[in-house]
């Protein structure tokens, strides 16, 4: 990671915030994933900071400052569940201790980051990028359906609602049981469907919404009679 500039982060992450955060048993397993190795490589974006982090399975944890506060993101259940985690606590260390590298001897060569891939996308040419976009879709499930639901959007004939329907069937009906370590991408396929169905309500299409709706009542009404959701 190359040398930091003061960021808004750097104001308000530090090891006695993210102790008063998770609290003292949270804090000190992060400290013992931390000094494990189990932060994988860090990547800073516009203020965000992510990495992986190496629990049960890899999580992907996030950690940004908003409006003055930490704020944070992991998709351990405990995370999913909205609190602070030890994988938190482990990025949060494992940024520290980048920063005081930083200041330290320099580098020899510095890592590329991902303003130096922002720079590379925006010198190749479109049709290049079109298809690393359509590679990664083929691979990743939930940005294939983001991809097919903003193209449906712009149909010839208005919203392609057959393709929306698609995108709720396969959100809310996984066809077995939802279990704890996959409950963060389960919520997330429908927030992503419900997302893409209010943009549609702000660009005026609101029969079509009312349909999805009533649609994506009879999906959810269906899996209760069965019980795989809801046991």
């Amino acid at each position: 990671m190359k040398e930091r500039k003061k960021s808004a982060i750097s104001k308000i992450l530090e090891p006695s915030a993210l102790r008063r955060m998770a609290g003292a048993r949270s804090f000190e397993r992060g400290e013992g994933y931390f000094a494990a190795g189990r932060v994988g490589p860090l990547v800073e974006h516009e203020g965000k900071i992510t990495a992986k982090v190496q629990g049960t399975r890899a999580y992907r944890v996030s950690l940004w400052e908003e409006d003055g506060e930490l704020e944070y993101s992991c998709t351990c259940p405990v995370g999913a569940d909205a609190a602070f985690c030890k994988h938190c606590v482990a990025l949060g260390l494992a940024w520290l201790e980048e920063g005081k590298k930083a200041h330290g001897k320099k580098p020899l060569k510095k890592a590329v980051t991902m303003e130096d891939v922002r720079g590379y996308l925006a010198g190749q040419d479109k049709k290049v990028l079109v298809e690393l976009l359509m590679e990664q879709a083929v691979e990743d499930d939930r940005l294939r359906q983001r991809l097919l639901t903003k193209a449906a959007k712009k149909g010839p004939r208005g919203p392609n609602i057959a393709t929306y329907r698609q995108a709720i069937d396969e959100a809310v009906d996984v066809g077995g049981f939802v279990d704890y370590h996959e409950a963060y991408d389960y919520g997330q396929r429908i927030e992503e469907a419900v997302d893409s169905i209010d943009e549609l309500l702000k660009e005026g299409h609101a029969a079509e919404v009312i349909d999805l709706t009533e649609h994506a009542l009879g999906v959810s009404s269906r899996i209760d009679r069965r019980g795989e959701r809801r046991e």
